[in-house]
């Protein structure tokens, strides 16, 4: 009767751990077409870097996304867990390598300076386009896109 329990106790701990691991990377359809947000929130752990690739990859597969725009806004140094800034830098660079072989266009968003100093230092260099906000890379993108706000009169 007790190893049924812990065994049950064990699954719902996997179950919650595939829950939170899911929604601090979720991917979010954003209002310009055939683009993704993908927020990284919460601890950064080196495994966690894994499961994020593997489910951005899986959600553009045979999709007609174009560009993934990968929100680091919420990563801060007391946010890193068991990483290096230097192995973040690396994630990073595997993470928008991996889109691009996909054929999506991976843009990065919110960057810290601490981040960018230490890649910098460490000769890591992404082959994608940053910006300050999430805001100026959807600026730029309605741009390239030939889209435009436009306020509705009543």
């Amino acid at each position: 009767m007790e190893t049924h329990r812990i065994e049950e106790l064990e699954r719902k701990i996997q179950e919650y751990e595939t829950i939170i691991s899911e929604m601090s990377a979720p991917i979010i359809p954003s209002i310009v077409p055939q683009t993704i947000l993908i927020p990284i929130t919460g601890l950064i752990r080196a495994e966690r870097f894994d499961k994020i690739r593997g489910n951005v990859l899986n959600f553009i597969h045979n999709k007609d996304i174009e560009t993934a725009i990968i929100d680091l806004t919420d990563i801060s140094g007391e946010r890193i867990e068991d990483v290096c800034l230097e192995e973040i830098g690396r994630e990073l660079h595997e993470l928008a390598s991996s889109i691009s072989l996909m054929g999506v266009k991976a843009l990065f968003v919110g960057m810290n300076p601490e981040l960018v100093k230490r890649m910098v230092l460490d000769g890591i260099k992404l082959e994608s386009q940053s910006f300050s906000t999430f805001q100026a890379a959807l600026k730029y993108l309605m741009k390239q896109k030939g889209l435009e706000f436009r306020k509705i009169s009543e």
